[in-house]
């Protein structure tokens, strides 16, 4: 049985606070703990939510793909991915690919904060399409055309 505590006014408003401040002032959802603030990375997004339990945690979790179904493939590359990745883990649930990470909410800093948001961020942008192509399901947000501009191609061998 998981006791579930109520968390207090003050440990709210501090993650709330440090939340707002990372967004650099961007709007905030008011109760962290019945809507996530969330962050646009690419092809990706990513949700802070503030969940109560025994310790209170921020967790910062991203859907990288949705309807998504559950193979024995699909499942093995998420192992393999999660043997190599640090701080954060990679699952799927209820046919959505998930990136997630912890943090404590009471001891939570700034750069702690900073730090899981960059890696679920950078994890969620990288695999989110990478895993796509080879499960499909569906992207938060549709990737960007290819670029035809001349930087953006092979180079032609001339002779």
């Amino acid at each position: 049985m998981v006791l579930r505590v109520s968390i207090d006014d003050a440990l709210r408003a501090k993650v709330h606070r440090l939340v707002t401040d990372y967004l650099g002032g961007q709007a905030v959802p008011a109760d962290l703990t019945d809507e996530p603030a969330a962050i646009r990375c690419g092809t990706a997004i990513v949700y802070l939510r503030l969940v109560s339990g025994e310790r209170p945690v921020l967790r910062a979790f991203s859907p990288l793909l949705r309807r998504v179904e559950r193979s024995v493939e699909l499942l093995t590359e998420l192992n393999d991915l999660n043997g190599r990745l640090n701080f954060l883990r990679l699952f799927w649930r209820d046919a959505t690919v998930f990136a997630a990470a912890e943090l404590l909410a009471g001891t939570l800093t700034a750069t702690e904060l900073a730090n899981v948001c960059d890696w679920i961020s950078d994890a969620a942008d990288y695999y989110d399409v990478r895993l796509h192509e080879k499960f499909g399901g569906e992207l938060a947000f549709t990737p960007p055309p290819t670029s035809a501009h001349p930087a953006d191609t092979a180079a032609t061998p001339r002779h």
